[in-house]
């Protein structure tokens, strides 16, 4: 047995045409209360998915919220690219004289 996926649009809208017809003059006690129930039933499908949907949203704007590491932080964590005759920069060293105007504007 396979279950349909859950179709936002289509519930709202079955709630609504419920609600509107509570709302009309043509109320009937026993078609109410059924019609009641179904509602309940809808609002309640409603929102667990927007609830389900709200996490989505949080974990996505997490996830590219958190800070990237800097160019020091990732050589320090990962130091391949490193030989053991060079030394990382230390972000405190201007460049001498000898370096070019491309070398000292990349951070």
């Amino acid at each position: 047995m396979t279950t349909k996926p859950f179709e936002f649009e289509k519930a709202l809208h079955e709630l609504e045409e419920i609600t509107a017809w509570f709302e009309s003059s043509q109320v009937d006690l026993d078609q109410g209360l059924t019609k009641f129930e179904r509602g309940m039933e809808l609002a309640s499908q409603l929102k667990d998915h927007l609830q389900l949907v709200e996490n989505k949203v949080e974990k996505i704007r997490q996830r590219f919220s958190e800070p990237k590491p800097s160019l020091e932080q990732s050589a320090r964590t990962n130091p391949v690219a490193v030989s053991h005759n060079e030394q990382l920069p230390s972000g405190d060293d201007e460049p001498g004289p000898e370096a070019t105007d491309d070398q000292a504007g990349l951070f």
